[in-house]
């Protein structure tokens, strides 16, 4: 099991920078951002959202091994020849530390407000999407001195000496996120990674057990939250405060039941059991976010390099 960080720009540039070092230093895999060009939470102020690929490449600068990945990364916000050539520029710059994590999009107010095309129907959006994902590998696939054509419905480039090379080959890792049929049908056809929204453990086994999964390495990823305690009581005590103080934050469980329901929760030996039964189910990868700072910390040290390299203890010991 690897573990990413989603973090928090709307505690600002500063804190955001500290998040990004720790979680550098503290041994998560990645950093995410994500990836809109509007505030889709409420009314829009002045400072909020920033542009979350330059933010990267900036945070790709201050640390030194964590991945960098978005949440997901808009595929219809730049053209995919123009989207390859930044990852691939980010991906020489950081020595090889892109994660393509990219989705089809949703939200039509910001596409609306900017001029962009937004495609009404699902399974053409994920459609275009797929068309995208082909292009971007190809071109990374095929840089200069070779030339690239392709032509799509969506897209098309001719005669294309692609540069730069990205640093990873055969090229960064893509990972595609949502839940459809139509976007697991990209996952596994075109993908390196699934990230899962809210696709449910039946499903997910679903999936895997379908004689047209894929053989393939495949990441797998599930967004989670994990609040420790010395004792289980300790832990729920902390859920219920996180619960009431941040009501209404992004994916906070409206009660300390549904939290508890979804989430990880409860002393290290108990929460070294869930995340082993999450990896039973085919889960490789979680994507963690922490509403305080010092749980960032807390799960790194008690958690991340145990369940790296120990498995979780049995029930009762």
């Amino acid at each position: 099991m690897k573990f990413g960080l989603l973090l928090h720009p709307e505690r600002g540039i500063d804190a955001l920078f500290d998040e990004a070092r720790a979680a550098d230093r503290q041994g998560y895999d990645s950093i995410w951002l994500s990836d809109h060009l509007m505030e889709w939470r409420g009314e829009p102020g002045p400072k909020l959202p920033l542009d979350s690929f330059t933010i990267m490449t900036a945070l790709g600068a201050v640390t030194t091994r964590t991945r960098l990945a978005w949440a997901m990364l808009n595929l219809n916000f730049r053209t995919p020849a123009v989207l390859a050539k930044m990852l691939a520029t980010l991906d020489q710059v950081t020595r090889g530390r892109v994660i393509c994590t990219v989705g089809a999009g949703w939200f039509k107010d910001e596409y609306e407000a900017y001029d962009l095309l937004f495609v009404e129907d699902h399974d053409e959006r994920i459609a275009q999407a797929r068309e995208a994902i082909t292009l971007i590998r190809d071109l990374w696939t095929h840089p200069a001195p070779e030339r690239v054509s392709f032509e799509g419905r969506y897209y098309t480039v001719r005669n294309l000496a692609f540069t730069p090379a990205p640093y990873q080959k055969p090229h960064p890792p893509i990972w595609f996120g949502g839940d459809s049929d139509v976007t697991q049908a990209v996952v596994r056809d075109i993908a390196d990674g699934w990230v899962m929204l809210r696709t449910s453990a039946e499903r997910l086994t679903a999936a895997l057990q379908s004689s047209s999964w894929p053989r393939r390495p495949m990441t797998l990823v599930r967004n989670s939250r994990i609040v420790l305690g010395d004792t289980r009581g300790e832990a729920l005590e902390t859920v219920a405060r996180l619960v009431e103080h941040y009501r209404g934050a992004q994916a906070m469980p409206a009660s300390l039941e549904e939290f508890v329901e979804r989430f990880i929760v409860g002393t290290r030996e108990e929460c070294l059991r869930q995340i082993a039964a999450i990896e039973a189910s085919g889960v490789n990868y979680l994507r963690l976010a922490f509403e305080e700072p010092p749980h960032q910390e807390q799960v790194a040290q008690e958690l991340i390099q145990v369940a790296r390299f120990e498995p979780a203890p049995a029930a009762g010991n």
